[in-house]
């Protein structure tokens, strides 16, 4: 190896997410060593601060031990191939000055993946439908056609609570099933002409369906509370595949105990990182009735995406990790 192969040979890199493909993490093997692992928080624990950069798996959260113990060593660079980031503790990494980075601004490439839209509306139809008691009961022989009958989606008011990127993809989708779209976003980044905004009360009182795309802020926690709720119409189908923490899960229970809300389909929960999970109320209520549909947060798990998620942040890490040797 001659010296400038030395030279771009110094870092070293870690890698718990997906490897999708084998040139995804080219780039980064063009200026480093990487080490690709299953996603194992003792691993981390152990070795986190033995790496340079860090490309992480939403299964594990980066909590203020792991920035610590990152920062007491090597770990300068955290860079997340996700929009949401409640799986990074970001007052942690600002405190001991590691880098995070995210692909939540990048939208030449969000624009492209449309995985999380198709998860979110295959949600909806999932809950108008009654798709997977319908297919457990038929997996025991039970031809129980009128026990499943749900409702069709045409001339429905579908409700898009955030029209950013995957609200105007959903925007789409509802028109195409012939569906009464409206949308309901403070601060839209491209407003769509012929879509009618709505304030919130109006807009809860006139959809059918309600689809959730708005990150979680602090100040959208528990966005969707008992209040907000109850301004809903009866019967609402509800989805969400954006994060848990945006809606009160005990006056979610409630309202689907009560008939408030007639169906759920969920991508995302409140502590995904338990150890638990079985015994999360949202999945055991999920359990014993046939309203609600629970995903393990496979919204953006798709080969596509996640191939042309993880090539997009190498070459983003390795160009990081350039400017540091040319700094």
């Amino acid at each position: 190896m001659n010296s400038k192969d030395m030279s771009t040979k110094k870092f070293s890199i870690l890698c718990m997410s997906a490897e999708i493909g084998p040139t995804s993490l080219d780039p980064l093997r063009e200026i480093g060593e990487v080490d690709v692992r299953e996603p194992d928080r003792q691993y981390l624990l152990d070795h986190i601060h033995e790496y340079d950069a860090y490309l992480p798996s939403l299964k594990v959260r980066i909590d203020r031990e792991l920035a610590q113990r990152g920062a007491s060593g090597r770990l300068k660079l955290i860079y997340t191939p996700s929009t949401g980031l409640d799986h990074l503790d970001l007052d942690a990494l600002e405190e001991f000055g590691i880098q995070m980075e995210s692909i939540r601004t990048e939208y030449a490439l969000l624009d492209q993946i449309t995985s999380t839209a198709e998860l979110a509306f295959t949600l909806m139809l999932s809950a108008a439908r009654k798709v997977p008691a319908g297919h457990n009961a038929a997996m025991k022989g039970l031809w129980a056609r009128d026990r499943y009958r749900g409702h069709q989606l045409s001339a429905k008011t579908l409700g898009v609570l955030g029209v950013g990127r995957l609200g105007s993809m959903m925007v789409d989708f509802g028109r195409g099933f012939r569906m009464n779209v409206i949308g309901c976003d403070s601060n839209p980044r491209k407003r769509i002409a012929d879509l009618e905004y709505l304030e919130f009360d109006e807009f809860a009182a006139r959809a059918d369906v309600i689809t959730i795309h708005i990150h979680l802020t602090a100040d959208n926690e528990h966005f969707l509370n008992a209040e907000r709720i109850a301004k809903m119409k009866d019967g609402v189908i509800l989805v969400n595949t954006s994060r848990g923490k945006i809606i009160d899960e005990e006056a979610l229970l409630a309202a689907l105990n009560s008939g408030k809300i007639g169906g759920f389909g969920a991508d995302v929960i409140v502590g995904e990182w338990r150890d638990d999970l079985d015994q999360h109320p949202l999945i055991a209520y999920a359990r014993e009735h046939d309203n609600m549909t629970i995903v393990p947060h496979v919204g953006g798990v798709t080969w596509e995406a996640q191939r042309m998620t993880l090539r997009f942040v190498a070459e983003k890490m390795a160009a990081v990790m350039r400017g540091w040797q040319n700094g």
